[in-house]
Order: C-alpha cells, then sequence, then structure tokens
C-alpha cells in the first residue's frame, strides 16, 4: 500500500500520512491513530523512488499563470490551491516556479515558458489559453510532464486535465437563461473576450448549440479582447435589437458588462449570466446586477492538478484520467453573505489522492 492509498482511505492529505510516517509536525491524535491502524492492516512499504529523489533532487513543478492581480483575482484563487498543495508536499520533494505572463500578449507566455525551462523544471502546470502557443511549447520540449487547468486542450503527451466540460457549461448556462426568462422570446447576446481559448469558444459553442432548434430566439455573439469595443458593440445591438432579453458573458468579465447594461438602463430587462464567483461578480449579485454565475471551483483545480503530477513524478504512479470539475450554480437566493467569496472547500474532502 502506498502513502497516496492510505491518505484516501484515511480522508486526509497525503503530507499528513508523511507527518505520521516519520513522526514529526503536530497531528491529532484520532488521525494519527486511524492512520496506524489502516497501516496495521493493510501493510505498508516506502516507495523507494521517492524516499531517494528527496534525499537527491527535488521535483519542481512550474506554473504558468496569466499575472495573479488580472481577470479580478480568478488566477491568484487557481494558485492558491496550488500553493495549498505545495506546502503540503514540501517536504515529499516538490517545489514550484511561478511564472506569470500578460494573457493578451502571446508574446509574454513564449518568454515565460522560456523563463521556467531555464529553470530546469520536471513538469508544467497550466491553463492551455492561448493553444497555438500551448502546443508549440510541448513540441519543443517532449521531455517534460504537462497538467492542464481552468480548460481542456485537444493534445496528446499532457499528464491530466483538471477543467469543466465548457460546452456543457455553454449548454447549461442557456438553459438557466431559458428558466429565467419564461416565456419571453427575443433577442440573446453571447460576449466572448478572448475568442483564442478554447474553453471559452466552447461555451459560446453550447450556449448557442441549446438555442439552435429554437427559432423564437435570435443569438448574436460578440467577440473582442480590445478594452471598451465589446462594450460599444452591446450598445449598438440594444440600439438595432429593442428585444434583447439576455447576455451571456463566457468568462469571468460579467460584472464589467452588468454595470454596463445598468449604466444603459437595460437592467430591468436584460437576464445577465456569467462566470466565476469572483469579488467582484460576487458583489455585482449581490446588488442585484447579476442574476447567475457558473463557478468552476478554481482553488480545487489548481490543488487537484499539482497533486496528479507528483503522483506521476514522484510515486511513479499513473494519474487519474482527466478530471471534470461540477458545474456550480450560483443564484442569489445560495450566494454566501459573509465576507468570503470563493466556495467552501477544505482541500482534501474531493482531491483524488
Amino acid at each position: 500500500m502506498t502513502i497516496a492509498e492510505i491518505a484516501k482511505l484515511a480522508g486526509v492529505s497525503i503530507g499528513t500520512v508523511d507527518r505520521v510516517l516519520h513522526n514529526r509536525g503536530r497531528v491529532a491524535p484520532k488521525t494519527v491513530e486511524t492512520i496506524m491502524a489502516i497501516i496495521d492492516e493493510y501493510g505498508y512499504q516506502p516507495n523507494a523512488f521517492a524516499r531517494n529523489l528527496k534525499l537527491s533532487k527535488t521535483y519542481t513543478v512550474g506554473v504558468l499563470l496569466p499575472q495573479l492581480h488580472s481577470e479580478y483575482g480568478y488566477w491568484r484563487l487557481i494558485y492558491n490551491g496550488i500553493l495549498k498543495a505545495t506546502k503540503e508536499l514540501a517536504q515529499l520533494a516538490v517545489s514550484i516556479e511561478l511564472v506569470e505572463y500578460d494573457r493578451l500578449n502571446p508574446q509574454t507566455f513564449l518568454a515565460a515558458v522560456d523563463t521556467v525551462v531555464e529553470r530546469k523544471v520536471d513538469a508544467i502546470l497550466l491553463a492551455p489559453l492561448l493553444p497555438d502557443e500551448t502546443r508549440l511549447m510541448m513540441e519543443r520540449h517532449p521531455e517534460i510532464s504537462y497538467a492542464f487547468i481552468d480548460s481542456p486542450l485537444p493534445c496528446r503527451n499532457r499528464v491530466i486535465t483538471v477543467a469543466q466540460n465548457p460546452f456543457r457549461g455553454g449548454f447549461l448556462a442557456g438553459r438557466l437563461m431559458s428558466l429565467q426568462l419564461g416565456d419571453r422570446a427575443g433577442t440573446l447576446v453571447v460576449i466572448n473576450t478572448h475568442k483564442a481559448a478554447f474553453n471559452a469558444s466552447e461555451r459560446a459553442r453550447g450556449f448557442m448549440d441549446y438555442y439552435a432548434d429554437k427559432p423564437e430566439f435570435t443569438v448574436l455573439e460578440i467577440t473582442s479582447s480590445a478594452s471598451g469595443s465589446a462594450e460599444e458593440a452591446l450598445e449598438r445591438i440594444y440600439v438595432e435589437y429593442p428585444d434583447v432579453r439576455g447576455v451571456f458573458v463566457v468568462n469571468n468579465a460579467v460584472a464589467r458588462f452588468a454595470n454596463h447594461i445598468v449604466l444603459l438602463g437595460r437592467r430591468n430587462h436584460t437576464v445577465i449570466i456569467g462566470y466565476d464567483l469572483v469579488e467582484q461578480n460576487r458583489n455585482a449579485m449581490l446588488e442585484g446586477k447579476v442574476d447567475c454565475l457558473i463557478s468552476q471551483r478554481p482553488e480545487y483545480q489548481g490543488y487537484t492538478a499539482l497533486y496528479q503530477l507528483y503522483r506521476k513524478g514522484i510515486l511513479s504512479q499513473k494519474p487519474d484520467e482527466d478530471i471534470l470539475i461540477p458545474i456550480d450554480i450560483i443564484l442569489p437566493e445560495n450566494i454566501m453573505d459573509d465576507n468570503s467569496y470563493s466556495l467552501q472547500w477544505n482541500g482534501k474532502s474531493e482531491a483524488k489522492e
């Protein structure tokens, strides 16, 4: 039996099992008793590869993320999950090297790749937001293990993907829009400010697919990454199509457009749905500007992906199959009313170690 298997049976992290096995750090007596009972029943043989690696070499994971402060702090939430896993695995020879880049400038991504490769990483954890550049990186550095978060990307030679199914998310958004509208038909608008990203395009496609057999609806798409241009396009649509009934924003910029719709005086006539329970979106919902949010558990994504790389690189185990993140629906009735703006998550109850 491996440390990972013991941890799964005990319902704790791998780091907790390691502390019990090596008698270091504080662990609750009841937890120690549970772990030792599992060891007594099933037995435990130390992983020689992991032990030798721990003595001689650190397993380093390069983390490539857009600037953590960008997109209303969404990427910092993902990084928080990665940091939590890193702290638990620090005594097991795992470390990370974070390199940030500007998502709107592909050249900064390529420069970040060069930086992280120069640091001699064993694996790279990233969101494949720039498909062409991501595939180029993987072609140039096939010796590195790759884990994807936030978005799937059809390609070979990745260890695992931890993300939602974006097409299903968009399709669900269409269904939620229909439930909110009731018998009101008209024009719907899909706003995509990152068309190059596979998940953004798939969400838009899923939403439009839901309405493909509903001729009473006209679905229009706005695609623009330039600041302000999407708002201008939305204004023109409102003028040309006075029957606009709903707006779906495929990423976490929903509060930005909700505020603009309020300024246009069209909020009472528009159902607004978007992604991610970041602080700005949470506040917008509490203020009555957003009707529905879809959350994708960013902390859990980062935490789980790092553990999967650990399983492959340190324990020489086969990682799990791709892990689909549940599509969490946030409505005004179930949004939290405290100072937190991420889903309650303890970092261990759902992680597959």
